[in-house]
């Protein structure tokens, strides 16, 4: 299952609805009747679920499933230009002198 459909499932879960009505285009709050407290409460799930920090700021975006989605995958990606722990620069070093 992709993080799309867990994620579907997930909120579907907090929420107690049937997943069915969970659909990307739905607007939690208008659609599903979600209030702040269930809010947090799904936000809550995905942080356990996924090891996520979600900054409180990036809330206040979130209106349907799909920006839900797409901010837990721009979470899970790793960030770009990690510095090389120790062991990477070693091997690095010796992939030089083996050239």
């Amino acid at each position: 299952m992709g993080n799309e459909q867990e994620i579907v499932a997930l909120i579907a879960k907090v929420i107690k609805v049937p997943q069915e009505k969970v659909r990307l285009e739905t607007d939690i709050f208008q659609d599903l009747g979600v209030d702040s407290l269930l809010g947090v409460e799904i936000f809550a799930a995905l942080d356990k679920k996924y090891q996520l920090d979600i900054p409180e700021a990036r809330l206040e975006s979130i209106s349907t499933v799909k920006d839900i989605v797409d901010l837990v995958e721009e979470l899970l990606k790793p960030p770009l230009n990690l510095p090389l722990t120790k062991g990477e620069m070693s091997e690095r070093s010796e992939d030089r002198r083996d050239q």
